[in-house]
């Protein structure tokens, strides 16, 4: 069985200064009413048990338990008077590895039996992915250790536990007083949250446990799951197979595919908003590798009808041809790649066919418009997207997408938090959508499935569309509706979906064990909260 945490005095990794001193300073009374800011060091990472659950690329080949290890790398922290322990940098940071990128979010620190104990959630990510691993790290006294034994990765599941040598110093500028005051909005930004354990005290007739679809999606393979009703968050645990994770709403979730929706599709919403027509410009005008794609435009990308594919049967290209794309090592060799892959088949518009590289290609797009237009060293999704995130109060995860040198990944990565699907998609659902005032009425209301005169593109059965980078799902069968009642969904790899339901409910799970469905809980909801 896999060890979990327990006291960490005996390890033999040191760091270089003493944190204990540190601490002490900070709780004179000089720094009495005053948070800390400090930079950490992590240098030597060292495996003392690395366990592999799922290998299916063999990953592990040649790299052998080196996997298990943390990156090099250094990070600021707000040690905050109050417990509190904020990295004064969220979200992913790129570090020199390999392997792996890294991300820390905020946690707590406090003394026991005289020394200082610094607990952190973190998880590492995969290189120009988003398999994610989450996990603890504990800095006591003079050591740190850390223990990774949950992921949302279909593809690579290990378990590690190890040590690093650390090195803290106090900062010379410190900025906590603006790191803390952010942090604190956006805490109170968040919707309500209540255990969906407890969903029966406010709906009697709402079991917790149909939502975690415990019949279909293995326990081991749910990472998290919830719904907002409204305007209530009700919120699932975040079971790992070693130490409780120290706060669920502060486990770093991967987006992979729902980055489509997020990036692509209300990026593009948010461009044709500012600058009318720029769905409508011709790919090859605004990417030069792909001088032969004739008519098609960015609105084709968008829905992925280029008419540029290998087949048409459901996800085929996808399953066959992704990998030697993503393997592509520079933005420019990604670009060669998707233009040149497939060749002409159907009129642009006419066969809908699931393609990443259509996303890849509509980010270069956008970036290289936006460059056009506003300068060289401008950047669409900081300055068109951000904004939006910070307008509803997300977490600064969304602040720093998963990029390929300065492109970022349209298609597949973004990190999130809990809170963070619960508010855009109860924003992206509810009637009086905050969005609706920054993004293109016409493309949100067909994508919304508002505007009934365009559903979009069959996408794998009768029953599915896909339109400007979301999916809708027909759950009048389902649910015995009178007439057809299309739903808009968001999908991820592996098994993610965020389901967009009236009044800005939202049902979500994220899941790494390749089960996509919601027929049932959705039926059970319709109980108490119609859906037809």
């Amino acid at each position: 069985m896999f060890a979990r945490f327990t006291a960490m005095s005996n390890t033999p990794y040191h760091f270089y200064g003493n944190l204990c001193l540190l601490f002490f300073i900070m709780l004179s009374s000089t720094f009495s009413s005053a948070d800390t800011e400090i930079q950490v060091t992590i240098s030597e990472s060292k495996i003392k048990q690395f366990q592999v659950l799922v290998d299916t690329h063999r990953l592990t080949r040649t790299s052998g338990k080196q996997m298990g290890n943390l990156p090099d790398m250094k990070f600021d922290l707000v040690v905050s008077d109050d417990g509190r322990a904020i990295p004064s940098k969220r979200g992913l940071q790129v570090t020199q590895s390999k392997y792996w990128d890294i991300l820390f979010e905020p946690g707590s620190w406090y003394l026991r039996d005289q020394k200082v104990n610094i607990v952190l959630p973190m998880a590492l990510v995969g290189k120009g992915e988003n398999c994610t691993h989450q996990g603890i790290m504990i800095i006591e006294n003079n050591s740190a250790s850390y223990q990774i034994a949950t992921e949302t990765c279909q593809y690579f599941q290990f378990n590690a536990l190890g040590g690093t040598k650390i090195e803290v110093n106090t900062k010379k500028t410190n900025n906590s007083a603006i790191v803390t005051t952010a942090y604190v909005s956006e805490i109170n930004n968040r919707l309500p949250e209540k255990s969906i354990d407890d969903i029966g005290e406010d709906y009697p007739n709402l079991n917790p446990t149909v939502f975690s679809q415990l019949d279909y999606v293995q326990s081991s393979s749910m990472t998290a799951f919830g719904t907002v009703l409204k305007g209530t968050h009700y919120v699932s645990n975040c079971a790992t197979r070693a130490s409780a994770f120290p706060d669920c709403s502060h486990m770093p979730l991967p987006a992979y595919s729902l980055a489509k929706s997020i990036i692509g599709g209300i990026g593009l919403m948010r461009l044709e908003a500012l600058n009318p027509g720029v769905k409508d410009i011709l790919v090859k005008d605004l990417v030069p590798e792909c001088s032969a794609w004739g008519t098609i435009t960015l609105k084709h990308l968008l829905d992925n009808t280029t008419g540029r594919y290998g087949s048409s049967q459901p996800h085929s290209d996808e399953n066959k041809h992704l990998i030697p794309f993503l393997n592509k090592t520079s933005a420019q060799a990604k670009t060669k790649h998707a233009c040149n892959r497939y060749k002409v088949k159907k009129q642009p518009g006419e066969q809908w066919v699931y393609h990443t590289t259509d996303f890849w290609l509509l980010g270069v797009a956008m970036q290289n418009f936006w460059r056009q237009k506003y300068g060289e060293n401008t950047d669409f999704y900081n300055d068109a997207l951000t904004p939006l995130w910070h307008e509803l109060g997300l977490s600064p995860l969304l602040d720093q997408p998963h990029r390929q040198q300065d492109q970022p990944l349209t298609g597949w990565g973004l990190m999130l938090l809990r809170s963070d699907i619960a508010k855009l998609a109860s924003a992206l659902s509810s009637k009086e959508s905050i969005l609706s005032k920054y993004l293109d009425q016409s493309m949100f209301n067909k994508a919304m499935q508002v505007d009934n005169s365009d559903r979009g593109s069959v996408a794998g059965s009768e029953n599915l569309r896909f339109k400007h980078g979301f999916w809708a799902w027909n759950a009048a069968p389902a649910l015995d509706c009178a007439k057809e009642k299309w739903l808009p969904f968001m999908s991820g790899y592996g098994g993610i979906s965020v389901v967009l339901l009236p009044e800005g409910g939202v049902y979500y799970y994220f899941s790494d064990g390749g089960v996509f469905r919601f027929t049932e809980v959705l039926q059970h909801l319709n109980k108490t909260h119609p859906i037809c």
